[in-house]
């Protein structure tokens, strides 16, 4: 065992447990909960696979996936890092950017309706004080 995968395996069991399904249903090959695929904004086979080999390689580790949860920008710019992801294009978004009100620079309400897709900023993503709170709730 690397020692990249020592240290993902050792990092498993601090995540939360949405993190701890969406990791541990990639190593047994499954398709994670339904919780998971939400947070992580899994919306076709291709944003699983964005996520899957480079977790599977241990380029993304369960804490940064556990730090990225319900945060669209957060998890394209990990999968767009790891050598490992076959669709660099992919584009995250989750429920709980609309919640809070975070849209993706170039994206407006209308185009989330129709399913069109723009690049995001390379802009520096930054938390607002309440996600903070909610990240450290959840």
């Amino acid at each position: 065992m690397s020692n990249r995968h020592k240290e993902l395996a050792e990092q498993l069991l601090t995540v939360r447990p949405t993190t701890r399904d969406l990791v541990t249903s990639v190593l047994m090959d499954a398709w994670p909960g339904h919780a998971a695929v939400v947070d992580f904004g899994i919306d076709s086979d291709k944003h699983f696979e964005a996520l899957y080999y480079p977790i599977r390689a241990a380029e993304i580790l369960p804490k940064a996936l556990d730090a990225a949860l319900g945060h669209g920008e957060k998890l394209t710019a990990l999968t767009r890092q790891a050598a490992s992801n076959p669709h660099k294009d992919v584009q995250f978004h989750t429920s709980w950017d609309l919640i809070f009100g975070r849209e993706s620079a170039g994206r407006s309400p209308s185009d989330r309706s129709n399913g069109q897709h723009h690049e995001t900023s390379k802009a520096p993503v930054q938390e607002t004080e309440r996600e903070r709170d909610w990240t450290m709730e959840r």
